[in-house]
């Protein structure tokens, strides 16, 4: 009997213990910050290359996708591009559609002195996933305009952007 009373005084001293430190609780909010390196990187720039006959004053050229095959009239002879790439370190690569995106799709002028309308490259441009990490910058790019000047032209550029799923 005395070792009945013993446990029953053992065991009210561990229930009040936990009833006293169930009364003493807290909430703590914790908060986290979390970096994600996407790490894009231009491994090839687009480029427009176009033969021109001088003695003609229009010329026309249609470019699409990858390959860089042009059809040319006019006064321009022939007309390549080359499909801009880089990388990007994304989670999911494959799901790039929903987190890559160009802030411009580009109306380039090519500074001709004419100051006429027509002389525009319009390239309208698309994001197409590759392999792995690696990305193209492929699209139309079309040229109707006064046959321009021989010399190397500045398009400016595409800014490609990140925006991670929400």
């Amino acid at each position: 009997m005395k070792n009945y009373i013993l446990m029953l005084g053992v065991a009210a001293v561990s229930i009040g213990s936990y009833c006293a430190y169930a009364a003493n609780s807290a909430t703590m909010t914790v908060t986290a910050t979390i970096a994600h390196d996407v790490s894009l990187n231009v491994t090839r720039n687009i480029s427009w290359n176009m033969t021109i006959d001088p003695s003609q004053t229009y010329g026309d050229v249609d470019c699409f996708g990858e390959v860089g095959v042009c059809d040319v009239s006019g006064g321009v002879i022939s007309a390549s591009t080359t499909v801009g790439r880089f990388t990007a370190n994304l989670p999911n690569p494959a799901n790039y559609d929903n987190v890559l995106s160009i802030e411009e799709s580009g109306n380039f002028d090519i500074f001709i002195d004419s100051g006429e309308y027509g002389n525009k490259l319009f390239a309208s441009m698309q994001i197409v996933h590759v392999s792995g990490y690696e990305f193209a910058l492929i699209g139309g790019v079309n040229y109707n305009g006064i046959v321009p000047d021989p010399k190397v032209y500045d398009f400016g550029s595409v800014t490609i952007k990140y925006t991670p799923e929400s």
